[in-house]
C-alpha cells in the first residue's frame, strides 16, 4: 500500500557513494512504491553544502520524492569550522543543532501534510538519533550502526595517536550506549529498529532490550554480471580499494602478501589519502613494487571496470559498519576476502568469499597469506568462488530489500497504533 514517508537523510548525493549513496539508492527505489519527502542538509564535502544537490534537482526531476532543504543554523555552522579544521568531534555538537532544525521543519511539514512514517535514516550511527521521534508519528530508525568495538589485535603496530583514537572510541560507546538519556530515549520511542550488523542486534538487545531487523545500509545497485574472459588469464588479479588511511588499514593486506609463496598475482590498489606516500615506500621495503599498481583516486565507472577485471578483493579494514565496495564486488562476481568482524563478517560467507578470524597479528597476517597461496596455487577455485558469489548476490539486490522495508513501515504503522491503544487507558486511570 502506498504510504506518505517523511525520510531524514542529511547527507545524500546521486552521485557520491558510502552514506550519500546509501541515502540516495534507498530514496529512489522507495520512490517507485511511496511519496516522499526528504530532510537533508549535505550533498558535498561539509554541512551546509548542497550546491551539488541544488544543481541537480535543477535539471532533473525525481518522481514522487520532494527534497526539503534544511540549512544549519549560525551556530552549528560556527561550531562546524572546528570539524573542517580538522577536529572531527566537534562534528557532533554542531550535527545535534542541525538535528534540531530538521525537526522545526518536520513539524513545520505535517501541518499541512498527513506523513504516514517517519524514517530516520541516515547517518546511520547511533550517537545522534535526532528528534523525530517527538512528531507522534510511526517511527522507523535505521539501519543503526557504529556500535562495534575495535579489538585490540588490530592496532599492532598503528601509530600511538591511532592507538588512543580507537581506545577512546571504545570508551566513548560504552558510555554513550550506557549512559545517555537521549540515546536511550530514541532507542524507546522507535517503533521500529533496523541495525546495520548482527553484532548491532545483539548490542541494542543487551542494551536497551529491543529486538531489531538486521538489513546493511548497503545493497547491490543494477545489474549483476560476471566478465568470464578474464579467466583466461594465468595472473590473478587481486584488488583493494579505499581511502588510504590508517583504519582502512592496507597495511595489512601488503604484510600478507610480503609472506605469499606464489608469484601469480598482480594487486592493483584504488584510492589515495594522506598515507599515500608512506605506504608506497613500505610496499617497496617489502619488495611488492613490482606487484603492485596504484591508480590513486578513479571514478565510479572507471573503478567497477577495473573491479569486473578482478579474481579477488580484499578488504582488511579495522572498522566498518557496510563499506560500499563489499557489494560493488559482488555485482561484478568478484568474491572478497575479509576480516571476520562488523558488517563484513555478516554479508561474506562461503559462497561470496572468504572470512579469516581475528587474531594477533602476525597470525592473522600469516592466516591471510595462507589462504592466498592456497587460491593462487588452485585458480579454479577462484572461478568456483565467482559462480557463487553471482548466484547469491541477489539477495543483496534492492528488490529484496524493499519487499523488507514495507514490511517495516507496515508494522511501525501497526507498533504505534497499539502503543496508543496500550497508553490511553492507562493514561485515563492515572487520571482517575
Amino acid at each position: 500500500m502506498k504510504k506518505k514517508i517523511l525520510i531524514s537523510a542529511y547527507a545524500i548525493s546521486p552521485y557520491k557513494g558510502s552514506e550519500y549513496g546509501a541515502a540516495w539508492n534507498t530514496v529512489i527505489n522507495l520512490s517507485s512504491k511511496h511519496e516522499l519527502w526528504v530532510l537533508y542538509g549535505m550533498s558535498d564535502d561539509h554541512m551546509g553544502d548542497t550546491q551539488t544537490m541544488r544543481k541537480f534537482l535543477e535539471n532533473n526531476e525525481v518522481p514522487n520524492v520532494r527534497f526539503v532543504e534544511v540549512q544549519p543554523g549560525p551556530l552549528a555552522r560556527a561550531i562546524n569550522l572546528l570539524n573542517k579544521a580538522g577536529l572531527g568531534w566537534f562534528f557532533y555538537f554542531a550535527y545535534t543543532l542541525w538535528q534540531k532544525e530538521a525537526y522545526k521543519a518536520a513539524r513545520q511539514l505535517l501541518v499541512t501534510e498527513d506523513i504516514d512514517v517517519v524514517h530516520q535514516l541516515g547517518p546511520i550511527g547511533y550517537r545522534e538519533p535526532g528528534f523525530l521521534y517527538r512528531l507522534g508519528k510511526p517511527m522507523v530508525w535505521g539501519p543503526i550502526g557504529g556500535m562495534m568495538v575495535i579489538d585490540k589485535c588490530l592496532m599492532h603496530n598503528k601509530p600511538l595517536l591511532t592507538q588512543i583514537k580507537f581506545g577512546l572510541k571504545n570508551i566513548i560507546n560504552q558510555i554513550q550506549l550506557g549512559y545517555s538519556a537521549r540515546i536511550k530515549q530514541a532507542f524507546e520511542h522507535a517503533d521500529v529498529l533496523i541495525s546495520a550488523t548482527r553484532a548491532g542486534q545483539q548490542t541494542i538487545m543487551n542494551r536497551f532490550d529491543r529486538e531489531s531487523y538486521y538489513l546493511s545500509e548497503q545493497g547491490i545497485i543494477g545489474s549483476i554480471s560476471l566478465n568470464e574472459a578474464k579467466f583466461t588469464n594465468g595472473v590473478i588479479q587481486l584488488i583493494w580499494c579505499g581511502t588510504h588511511i590508517e583504519r582502512k588499514n592496507l597495511q595489512l593486506c601488503l604484510d600478507a602478501l610480503a609472506q605469499v609463496r606464489q608469484s601469480n598475482w598482480q594487486l592493483h590498489v584504488l584510492g589515495c589519502g594522506p598515507l599515500t606516500g608512506k605506504l608506497k615506500q613500505y610496499a617497496g621495503k617489502l619488495g611488492l613494487n613490482e606487484k603492485i599498481t596504484w591508480h590513486g583516486q578513479l571514478n565510479r565507472s572507471e573503478a567497477i571496470q577495473m573491479m569486473a577485471a578482478s579474481h579477488l578483493h580484499i578488504i582488511t579494514s579495522i572498522a566498518e559498519d557496510n563499506p560500499a565496495v563489499v557489494f560493488e564486488a559482488m555485482s561484478c562476481g568478484v568474491p572478497s576476502l575479509t576480516i571476520n568482524h562488523h558488517g563484513m563478517g555478516d554479508v561474506i560467507s562461503s559462497e561470496n568469499g572468504i572470512k579469516v578470524p581475528v587474531n594477533e597479528y602476525p597470525v592473522l597476517v600469516n592466516d591471510i597469506a595462507k589462504r592466498l597461496d592456497e587460491l593462487f596455487e588452485k585458480p579454479y577455485l577462484l572461478q568456483c568462488l565467482a559462480y557463487t558469489t553471482i548466484a547469491n548476490a541477489g539477495a543483496f539486490q534492492w528488490d529484496a530489500r524493499l519487499n523488507l522495508l514495507n514490511r517495516i513501515y507496515d508494522e511501525a504503522i501497526m507498533m504505534h497504533e497499539k502503543r496508543n491503544a496500550y497508553l490511553l487507558p492507562n493514561e485515563n486511570l492515572i487520571a482517575l
